[in-house]
């Protein structure tokens, strides 16, 4: 009897070198890992930027929300709470603790709020918009794991969850803001539509055009897929916009006004064209040059060209667009101001990231991107707690 012996060629070790690849924990545990990790490293950060740097007080009481404010202090209460008492967090604080009491707090919409409120009955308010981020960057990591496994490998799903940890002004994701979870209500509400969830998929999507504005955004990746199956339950997700028309309507109905006044009387923001906005920006760039424009200009082409390249769904490209779209008819003063942070919502891009780090040459990659995008973070969160970048 033979013995026949297969000399396998090159190609031929490629599935178990992509096995040994794929992670072996779950993907809520992945989640629950890089959640954790990451409040840790920048409670820390923040508290050692707390105490080595000097706050230009002048520039605090320059900003809204400050004239009752304490200063800053080594406390172990100021270093793990206090020092993220910063801009919106403390308008948000104020919504939570007053309702809507002053005409220029009604651009903030309810829902981070009520949520503050109702955990400040457990623990401080400060701590209660933590927690409620840092639990929403949670459900933010896993679902978007969730999701990206409907067509791609536990591997790729892992890799974009990381860049998406990691990414500029990612640490917003744990300050005291609505943006890990509006991300979350977004993506669980695009899973949920996935698998035949409508009604759940259209509550999560409600939740999200009550969380900011732009999440009403959500209705146009969900409709699509509504169209798609023809089934009568899916046509719930088209309620999703009565969420924003609500919040409007009671603004409207207890004359606090409309959001456009408050926007162009309180934050020097005007409803405009795309390309007005962009083309303001390039002028701006041109007339006097400034790093947190050129960051903010970048983060819009970047994550564009990220989300184009990143062969998801139709239905998320779509999304993609429709949100740059949006966020680009605001036009503020100074430009594209936080535009960074805004632009965390579309999570393609992560996508999109990980795609060209999959590439053969680019494999080892991964963990000099993510450990980049992290320097960078800490750095913007070291001028944010010195109250010299708005975000």
């Amino acid at each position: 009897m033979g013995v026949h012996l297969k000399v396998g060629g090159p190609g031929d070790s490629l599935p178990m070198e992509q096995k040994r690849s794929e992670p072996r924990s779950r993907p809520w545990q992945r989640a629950l890992m890089l959640a954790l990790l990451l409040r840790l490293i920048y409670s820390v950060f923040a508290a050692v930027a707390a105490v080595t740097q000097t706050v230009n007080w002048r520039l605090v009481q320059s900003n809204g929300l400050t004239e009752n404010l304490p200063p800053p202090d080594h406390s172990w209460r100021y270093l793990l709470l206090g020092v993220w008492n910063r801009f919106d967090t403390l308008w948000y604080l104020h919504v939570a603790a007053h309702g809507y009491d002053r005409p220029d707090a009604v651009v903030f919409f309810p829902l981070y709020p009520s949520l503050i409120k109702v955990v400040s009955l457990l623990v401080p308010p400060v701590a209660a918009a933590l927690l409620i981020s840092t639990l929403a960057a949670f459900f933010l990591f896993w679902g978007l794991q969730e999701l990206l496994m409907g067509d791609h490998s536990p591997g790729f799903a892992a890799q974009s969850v990381w860049l998406c940890g990691c990414w500029p002004a990612g640490f917003v994701f744990f300050a005291g803001y609505p943006e890990s979870l509006l991300g979350a209500l977004i993506i669980w509400s695009l899973w949920m539509a996935g698998r035949d969830r409508w009604l759940t998929a259209a509550g999560l999507g409600l939740a999200a055009a009550l969380s900011k504005a732009v999440g009403v955004v959500v209705v146009v990746p969900l409709l699509m897929m509504a169209f798609r199956t023809r089934k009568t339950r899916s046509l719930a997700v088209a309620l999703i916009p009565a969420g924003a028309a609500g919040f409007l309507g009671y603004l409207h109905w207890t004359g606090h006004g409309g959001l456009t006044t408050a926007y162009a009387q309180y934050w020097r923001t005007v409803t405009a064209p795309p390309w007005t906005t962009l083309g303001m920006s390039l002028r701006e760039l041109v007339r006097a040059p400034n790093a947190i424009l050129v960051l903010n200009l970048m983060a819009v082409i970047l994550v564009c060209a990220l989300a184009a390249v990143s062969r998801l769904k139709i239905e998320y490209l779509i999304f993609s667009a429709a949100a740059v779209i949006v966020l680009l008819c605001k036009e503020t003063v100074p430009p594209l101001q936080s535009m960074m942070r805004y632009q965390l919502m579309i999570f393609p891009a992560f996508a999109g990231m990980a795609g060209l780090l999959q590439r053969r040459h680019l494999q080892a990659r991964l963990g000099m991107v993510c450990a980049s995008f992290l320097i960078i973070n800490l750095g913007l969160l070291w001028l944010f707690v010195g109250w010299s970048l708005v975000v």
